[in-house]
């Protein structure tokens, strides 16, 4: 630098400047001097920590050997580099940087999927239009909350079957055909314990709701009413009052809210199901009573009615599948209407089928698991994570033997925890997907069932 001050001030003699490249020596010297201190000024560069959260995981590959880059004995001399006594987190970070996978082919897979049908000029997709979005901000919000009797006499059969798999099917398909501004919730009652007497307290005291307030997803909801069957004794006021809890969110003008209780028994727990009822209805939440007596006798009808009457709703009595499906509102007759005039718009429904069974397996591609089919290896996100954590796992077993883990336990848990939760965003990537799918196909048949009833 302080050559630099010399020539800047003229300290030179006329001997200096019969040697030029001295200057031109002086000058580089002086350069490199200032490049030096610029180098010292650039910050350090931040070390990797892995993600502890799914959006983190999925981005902070590819590791050093992802893919088709992993080669075991690579793997296992990089593992022999490493330090000994490490921590589950010093461990963790070191194989996510050597083996954590590239999940950009997924995400983009998954971004990029599409959907929408094309039936000649008229292009399905799963948006909706502005004129729908408006429609449904005007019209009044449906909360619909069944409850089923679980007692052990619905275990009981009739001549179509077992009542209670004849209650889940018509509740099934009831929720199915609902308004698309609908909510639907599912409370069971009487599904603990036996009908026994010495079981009659807990049995009592058991309704649960199986399927949360929300809309209907078909996977979901079929899952709910597979998680109990008929055994105990019948708390229906019990229902009814914890009935008007959930509801209670729903009270208003702008929301319309109604309840259906399944049933082939009367109240077997000292409850007050009139009074219940009659709460329901005059609350705030103006909750109207709907009773289905399912082959119930003479005495048992009466008393539902006066719970359904009590209540501001209707009493429906079935003892057949088919009584049991109408009670719920659905006209059988019109449907088989329906199925004779299929032909008026036959390529449309068959365009329908084809596209659903597509999108299924694309659906499948991309976020299905092992077990969908025989010999299907999983979707794309299913393949990467699998792969991954075997080689995370075949790792640990490595670092363990050289005698490096300070706590291998600890270490594996972290590991069966992001396999959690890469499985856990994979079904709701499905779940997702498939819905988008559900949507498209709805706009379909809506348009079609139009074009039918021309």
């Amino acid at each position: 630098m302080e050559i630099g001050l010399l020539i800047g001030r003229g300290y030179m003699n006329k001997h200096f400047f019969r040697c030029p490249w001295i200057v031109v020596l002086c000058l580089m010297l002086w350069l490199t001097a200032c490049s030096s201190e610029a180098v010292d000024e650039k910050p350090k560069k931040k070390s990797f920590q892995a993600a502890t959260e799914i959006e983190g995981m999925l981005r902070e590959g590819p590791g050093k050997f992802a893919g088709d880059r992993y080669d075991e004995e690579k793997v296992n001399k990089a593992l022999r580099k490493l330090p000994d006594d490490l921590t589950a987190d010093q461990a963790y970070t070191r194989l996510i940087q050597l083996l954590a996978e590239d999940y950009g082919p997924a995400l983009r897979e998954i971004e990029e999927f599409d959907p929408s049908l094309q039936i000649g000029e008229l292009k399905f997709t799963d948006k909706e239009d502005e004129d729908q979005k408006q429609g449904k901000e005007q019209a009044k919000q449906v909360h619909v909350e069944i409850l089923l009797d679980a007692s052990g006499s619905m275990a009981g059969r009739i001549r179509d079957g077992v009542k209670m798999d004849l209650a889940k099917e018509a509740i099934e398909n009831f929720v199915s055909d609902m308004p698309e501004n609908a909510k639907i919730s599912l409370r069971v009652y009487g599904h603990k314990g036996s009908n026994r007497k010495q079981d009659q307290k807990e049995s009592c005291a058991s309704t649960e709701v199986v399927y949360p307030h929300g809309s209907y997803v078909k996977g979901k909801f079929g899952k709910a009413l597979n998680s109990f069957e008929p055994t105990g004794w019948t708390p229906l006021a019990a229902a009814m009052e914890e009935a008007r809890q959930d509801l209670k969110p729903y009270a208003g003008e702008d929301a319309e809210n109604i309840i259906y209780v399944v049933s082939d028994g009367i109240e077997t727990c000292g409850g007050d199901p009139v009074k219940a009822a009659k709460s329901l209805y005059n609350s705030d939440i103006q909750a109207v009573v709907n009773i289905i007596g399912f082959d119930v006798d003479d005495a048992g009808q009466q008393a539902l009615k006066k719970v359904a009457e009590a209540g501001g709703g209707e009493y429906k009595t079935a003892n057949t599948r088919e009584e049991l499906n109408q009670s719920f509102g659905i006209d059988w007759d019109e449907i088989e209407k329906e199925v004779s005039k299929v032909w008026y718009n036959v390529d449309t429904s068959l365009a329908i089928n084809k596209h659903q069974q597509e999108m299924i397996w694309e659906v499948e591609k991309i976020a299905g698991d092992i077990s969908y089919f025989n010999q299907f290896e999983g979707g794309t996100l299913y393949q990467i994570y699998d792969r991954e954590v075997a080689r995370l796992e075949a790792a640990v077993e490595e670092l363990d033997q050289q005698g490096k883990l300070s706590d291998s336990t600890a270490l594996t848990k972290k590991i069966e925890h992001r396999y959690e939760l890469m499985k856990k965003y994979r079904m709701e990537q499905y779940e997702h997907l498939e819905s988008r799918v559900e949507k498209v196909l709805e706009n379909a048949e809506k348009k079609r069932d139009e074009n039918l009833e021309k």
